[in-house]
């Protein structure tokens, strides 16, 4: 009876590696996607919760800060995938703003404004 437990527990341990990676690559490869790009800036915001599902946005704007892409993966589980969302684009970052992802479109749009400003200065 132990016997089956523990194979069990250790087969759904392996099921759960196995899904984190494959998600991690999907998150790796949309990113890299996202980033190939002539000019313009890349912002990833993230939110974590202990309970409930966390938050990642990706945006893309060009060199005015205007939003060109931005994809969403929202979920609980390793079986969350990025989704396209059309709401902010064409839209300059300045008057983004979502209560639904409030944190991580303001942790995306930061970084973005960070890579504006250090690109101004060199």
């Amino acid at each position: 009876m132990w016997g089956y437990l523990l194979a069990g527990f250790v087969i759904m341990w392996l099921l759960q590696f196995y899904l984190t990676a494959r998600q991690m690559k999907h998150y790796q490869m949309t990113v890299r996607r996202m980033s190939n790009r002539e000019g313009g800036y890349l912002g990833v915001g993230v939110e974590k919760k202990k309970l409930g599902s966390g938050t990642v946005l990706v945006l893309v704007t060009n060199e005015e800060g205007i939003v060109e892409e931005c994809r969403v993966m929202n979920g609980v589980t390793v079986f969350a995938k990025f989704k396209n969302h059309h709401k902010f684009t064409g839209k300059h970052i300045s008057s983004l703003y979502d209560e639904k992802w409030k944190n991580p479109l303001n942790m995306a749009i930061e970084k973005i404004k960070q890579q504006m400003n250090t690109a101004t200065t060199v």
